[in-house]
Order: C-alpha cells, then sequence, then structure tokens
C-alpha cells in the first residue's frame, strides 16, 4: 500500500476495529483515514472511541461540496447504496484514496460504477496486520470470534493465512 495515501473508512470496517480496540491495525496500513460526515453520525455504539481518535487527530472528517460530489453521491444511492456507503465511494474516487468497507455487495454495485479504486477490507486490515507481525494468527482468530460473537461476519480462516 502506498504510504501516506488516503483511505476513506466506511462505518462497517470503522466499527469493526473500533468495537474491537484495534483501530492500531488500521493505522498501520499507512493510510491517512479519513471519514465523511455521514458515516461519522452512523456511528452510536463506539462514538467515545471515535470522538477520541478524532480529537486526537488519528481520524479526521472530510465534508464533500460541490455539483460532481453531488452527482457522483447520486448516482451510488441510485444504486441502492446507503449515506454512508454513497458519500464514502464518492470521497473516495474524488480525493483518489482507497475505501475501507465490508459490505460485499455495495462494493460489487460500485465496482460496476467505478473501475478502478482500491477497496480494503476488515480481512485486508487483519491480513496485513499478521504479515506486518502486529497481529498472530492466534490474535487473529480471537478478533473473528469476537466479531462473530456480535454478529459481524468477515470471511477469515486461519488457513488462509501462513504463519
Amino acid at each position: 500500500m502506498i504510504e501516506a495515501s488516503l483511505l476513506v473508512a466506511d462505518a462497517s470496517t470503522l466499527l469493526n476495529f473500533l468495537r474491537v480496540r484495534r483501530f492500531d491495525l488500521v493505522q498501520g496500513l499507512g493510510y491517512r483515514v479519513r471519514i465523511v460526515d455521514a458515516v461519522y453520525e452512523e456511528v452510536q455504539t463506539e462514538r467515545e472511541l471515535l470522538e477520541e481518535l478524532l480529537h486526537e487527530g488519528t481520524i479526521r472528517t472530510l465534508t464533500l461540496e460541490g455539483t460532481a460530489l453531488t452527482e457522483s453521491v447520486t448516482k451510488f444511492l441510485a444504486l441502492g447504496l446507503g449515506n454512508g456507503e454513497s458519500f464514502s465511494f464518492a470521497a473516495a474516487i474524488e480525493f483518489k484514496g482507497a475505501i475501507a468497507i465490508d459490505d460485499m455487495r455495495a462494493i460489487k454495485k460500485a465496482k460496476a460504477l467505478t473501475a478502478g479504486i482500491t477497496v480494503v477490507t476488515s480481512t485486508d486490515v487483519v491480513l496485513a496486520g499478521i504479515t506486518s507481525e502486529r497481529l498472530t494468527v492466534e490474535e487473529a482468530d480471537l478478533l473473528k470470534t469476537d466479531w462473530e460473537d456480535n454478529h459481524l461476519r468477515i470471511p477469515l480462516q486461519s488457513d488462509q493465512v501462513s504463519a
């Protein structure tokens, strides 16, 4: 991944790592992490930690303005994506960044509209954490269990990783 490039985080991936208090794994990717106002509004359950990360400058918000962005968001909304997803994809495109998102349905629909966008999923973050030795396979399994216990699903299996 390109160091210091932009990563626009959708609520799905953002919440996965906030819930398990491992946002350091997202930070370890080397991106400047941003969220759009719509995602900020969606995050309720981990608001205190999100506020802390915003206050520290670890995450910053992006406000989208302008006709081109409005048209882009409208196209994503017309595909059936939610507000946070639509604004996040539009921001990633506008600012030439990647998007962190786990909703495979949204990813498939958005990629049909905009080729070449870089998508980072929770699985990608976990695998990068293991590869960089910031996370062990055992710790990754514990994250997966925690996510499953909280009704979150990511398609990560221990055998995907060569330890």
